[in-house]
This record gives C-alpha cells, sequence and structure tokens, in this order.
C-alpha cells in the first residue's frame, strides 16, 4: 500500500467501501472525502489534505469500525514490529497474514512481547477462523503458524500449536504486511503523533489494514453480508 498504490485506485476503493458501509458525509461529497482519505493513506499530510484535518482524522476514525472477514486457509505468518511515538515511547504491532489468501485476519499492539501475547493471538485467531469458515464457507483442516525466531514463538509448543520457525519464503509474507505499513510511516518520520497511544494507533491501522485487505483479497462486510472483491495485489 502507502505510496505505491495510486490515489484513484485507493479513491476507488474507499468509495466502494463507503456506498457498501452508508457513509454519507454531510458536508462533503463522497468521492471529495474517498480522495482526501486516498492520499491520505497514500502517504500525504492530513493537513495537506482538500479536507480540514480534524474532518480528515474523523472519517479514517469512521473506517475503522468496519467489521469484516478475510478467507483463510489455515497457514498463516506471524511477525511482530515497534512502532514508534515522538516521545520516544514505542509498541509492538502483532500480525497474522495468511500464506495463501494474503489476507491479515488479525493484529494487536502491546506495550511488550512475550509467551503471553501468543495465546491471545491464538484465541483471538480461533473466533476470526470460526466467522471466516461460516462467512466463505471453507473449512480450515490444519493450521500451522511460520515464524522468525524470537523466543516468544516458543509458546507455541507449550500449547500444542503447529509452528516452524522459517527465515524466508513464506514468513516473508508477514514482513510484506510490514512493509507497506513501514512504507506509509515513513511520511510520519515513522513516528505517530506525540499526543497517540494505544487505542488510537489501533484505530489508525484498524483503516489501515481494512484497505490493505481490501486491495489484496475478497473481504466480507459482516453488518450487511456484502463481498468486496477487488484483489489489486502489488506482490
Amino acid at each position: 500500500m502507502g505510496t505505491r498504490w495510486k490515489v484513484p485506485v485507493l479513491t476507488q476503493v474507499i468509495l466502494i467501501l463507503m456506498e457498501y458501509i452508508n457513509l454519507s458525509p454531510r458536508f462533503y461529497s463522497r468521492e471529495t472525502v474517498a480522495y482526501a482519505l486516498a492520499n491520505y493513506v497514500s502517504g500525504l499530510s492530513s493537513w495537506r489534505a482538500v479536507l480540514p484535518h480534524s474532518t480528515l482524522l474523523y472519517y479514517h476514525r469512521r473506517l475503522s469500525y468496519v467489521r469484516y472477514a478475510v478467507p483463510l486457509s489455515g497457514v498463516y505468518a506471524i511477525d511482530e514490529t515497534k512502532v514508534r511515538l515522538i516521545n520516544g515511547q514505542y509498541y509492538y504491532v502483532w500480525i497474522v497474514r495468511d500464506v495463501k489468501t494474503k489476507g491479515i485476519p488479525f493484529f494487536m499492539v502491546t506495550s511488550v512481547r512475550s509467551g503471553v501475547h501468543v495465546l491471545v493471538v491464538l484465541v483471538n485467531m480461533s473466533r476470526v477462523e470460526e466467522i471466516a469458515m461460516r462467512v466463505f464457507r471453507r473449512r480450515i483442516d490444519k493450521v500451522i503458524y511460520l515464524h522468525d525466531g524470537a523466543t516468544a514463538y516458543n509458546a507455541f509448543s507449550w500449547f500444542n500449536v503447529e509452528h516452524e520457525k522459517v527465515t524466508f519464503n513464506e514468513r516473508d509474507y508477514a514482513e510484506q504486511g510490514f512493509r507497506s505499513l513501514k512504507h506509509r510511516l515513513a511520511s510520519m518520520d515513522f513516528h505517530f503523533p506525540w499526543n497517540s497511544n494505544k487505542f488510537t494507533i489501533t484505530k489508525w491501522l484498524s483503516t489501515f489494514f481494512l484497505i490493505n485487505n481490501i486491495l489484496c483479497c475478497p473481504v466480507c462486510l459482516l453488518d450487511n453480508g456484502v463481498i468486496i472483491n477487488v484483489n489489486i495485489s502489488n506482490e
């Protein structure tokens, strides 16, 4: 994603999303809001958009509440990376990405990383899988997690979950998700604003990964059952 995605493409994707979730701006046209959001997602500063700064962030935050599901195969790459605030504080962003469907069904933001957080991932992924199997009518017969050598991932063995330590190839799918994120954060000097916190970062990332998923795989909007299938791969 980031500036590697063309603004016209992002604008059309966001317009489709706004139509399906019935997001109708009061003082601006959908086209204007979608165009502003597309530029912002592509890396433009929120202060330079065609919408006022607060208005742009309001609509960006509105998208973070969209409930959706992506198709799953059971073969997942998991990874985590640091995101920083201007004041030097940092958080860990964890993502799980399906190796075959390329969707990112789950992410979370934590202050530290440990084996306990692997359990949090597993509990949440179990719920996500139930929804995905019901929505896409596709069984998940086997689950395996691919990861790097971080000690936190030893916890998969504690919970008797099949996993494999890998360096490149399949696990690179998780890193590709982070490349898109880091590419977007580059225009922010790789820092979130000073007044950000875990909640606001999570909301910002929710919108980011929603759009990322729509671009990469089918996405089912859970509140109305509509499946958006744009599938514009950047890999």
